[in-house]
This record gives structure tokens, sequence and C-alpha cells, in this order.
């Protein structure tokens, strides 16, 4: 049942994204691209309403949920919306987004914040379905994050940065931008190398600190230049939300692989203090 709420919010989504899309995208001004992101809208709506009614109708969930079955739909989903994504947030087809000559604003809010609502929702279910039905390592869902986030930044940089470069006023901006391409193109190596090993159980801890550690100082690097006033992610769009959160990811994982046994540590001590107090009742009823 864990992930029946996750299904119910793609198929909310994909509702919502649908209806945006069919709005700013009349049929004149439809081609491959634009077909191609309605396609991936209405596929992801009925996925998502048959793995919420899987998770209602005993006979359809012992079909096709908690296995391969629910895997591979998820997959299929998150494939679709990896390529669905980049067409509707690409700033030059003018879909979600567009790009000034300087910065990357946002045309439909709509499209813009859906669209990247329902993708994290799919990368979320395939994450935590692969948990579950492969046993992978709990990490594997934000190295597919810090994947994700790395891929965005790394694409959305290329499709600005002739517009950037060619503005003879903003040679900072146009340095920092391939800075930007710089970063998302380590990090999506970083991540993917990660993605791999952790499937086949490779990841020792020494390349697991290593990749981290990389990773967040690009990224922490990389909100600091790219995210300032003369930076190519000064305003809100793909560049300035894929940076924090390829930064957040990143952090999160070096936190994660540096302190393991945190959260073990305060579980453990809030389970002694209560045997201590369990032993202390037997004592005095003794």
């Amino acid at each position: 049942m864990e992930r029946l709420y996750s299904w119910v919010a793609l198929t909310a989504l994909s509702v919502v994204i649908l209806a945006a899309l069919v709005d700013q995208l009349p049929a004149s001004r439809r081609g491959g691209q634009e077909n191609y992101a309605i396609a991936t809208a209405s596929i992801s709506l009925i996925f998502g309403f048959l793995l919420t009614l899987g998770h209602v109708v005993d006979s359809l969930g012992n079909l096709i949920i908690g296995n391969v079955i629910e895997s591979a739909l998820a997959t299929i989903v998150m494939g679709l919306w990896v390529v669905a994504i980049a067409f509707i947030q690409n700033p030059q087809n003018d879909i979600a987004t567009t790009n000034t000559g300087t910065a990357e604003i946002i045309l439909y809010a709509n499209l813009y914040f859906f669209s990247w609502l329902t993708f994290l929702v799919a990368v979320y279910i395939v994450g935590t379905s692969f948990q579950d039905v492969f046993r992978f390592g709990p990490k594997f869902s934000q190295w597919v994050l810090l994947l994700t986030a790395s891929v965005v930044l790394m694409s959305t940089s290329i499709s600005v940065k002739e517009e950037i470069c060619s503005n003879d006023n903003a040679p900072m901006t146009c340095d920092r931008t391939q800075y930007a391409i710089a970063v998302g193109a380590i990090g999506m190596v970083i991540a993917f190398l990660a993605v791999v090993a952790s499937i086949m159980d490779k990841m020792g801890r020494t390349m697991e600190i290593g990749a981290t550690l990389l990773s967040t100082i690009l990224y922490f690097f990389g909100v600091i230049f790219l995210t300032s006033a003369s930076g190519p992610a000064s305003s809100l769009g793909n560049m300035y939300f894929s940076v924090w959160g390829g930064c957040f990811a990143s952090f999160a994982l070096l936190v994660g692989v540096l302190f393991p046994n945190a959260g073990r540590s305060s579980q453990q001590s809030s389970g002694g203090g209560n045997d201590n107090v369990g032993n202390t009742l037997e004592e005095d009823n003794i």
C-alpha cells in the first residue's frame, strides 16, 4: 500500500499536465515533439489509473502490484517522461519555458511545475518499486534523482549556450553556462556509474565517498556561480532547480556515506532507554 498514494498522485498530475498541454498546444501548432508529450501524459494517466485500481481491487492487485509487472510499468512511464520532459522544458520549443538571451524564463507555470512533479513522482515510484522487487539499496532513488538533475542541467545549458554566448555583453554568463555543462556532464557520468554499481551491488565505500564528494563539490560551486546575479540560473527555471536539486541530492548522499549509522544510533539509544525503564520496573515489581 506504500505506493498507492504515489500512483494516485501520478494519475492526478497526469490529468493536469494533459489538460495543460492540450490548452497550450492547439492542433495547428503540434509537431512530433508536442504529440509525443501529449501521448506520454495519456499513457502516464492510463498506467497510473490501472495501478491505483490494482491497490483497490485485490484480484487485479495480485497480478500487477509488488512484482516485476509494476516495476516494468513504472519504468516505462519514467522512460517516456525522461524524453517528454526534455521536449516540454526545452526553452527553444517555447512550450513551458523560453530564453530571453541572458536568462531562462517560465512561460506556462502549470506546464512547467506539473510536468516536473509528474516526472519526479515517476522517478520515485521506480526507485521504491525496484527496492522492493529487486532488493536494491535505499540510496538507489537518490542516485537516480542526481542522474536526473545532471541530465536536465546539462541539456538545458547546452540549449541556451549559443544564445547566451552570442551576447557580447555577458561574457561571464557564457563562462558560467559552460561550467554548468561540465557539472551536468560529470554529474551524469558519476550518477550513472553509481546506479549501475548499485544494481550490481558493487558500490564500495571508498568509491562511494569519492563519487559523492566530487559531486557535492561541483554542485556546491555550481549553486554559487550559476544562481548569482551574473549566472545563467539567476531566475527560476530548469537550470535553477536542477543545480539546487543536484546539490541537495549530492549532499544527502555524502552525509549518508560519511555517517551511515547516525539514524540507527539514535534509534538504538531510544530503544536502550526503553529497555532500561523496563528493567527498572521489573526490579521494582520483584
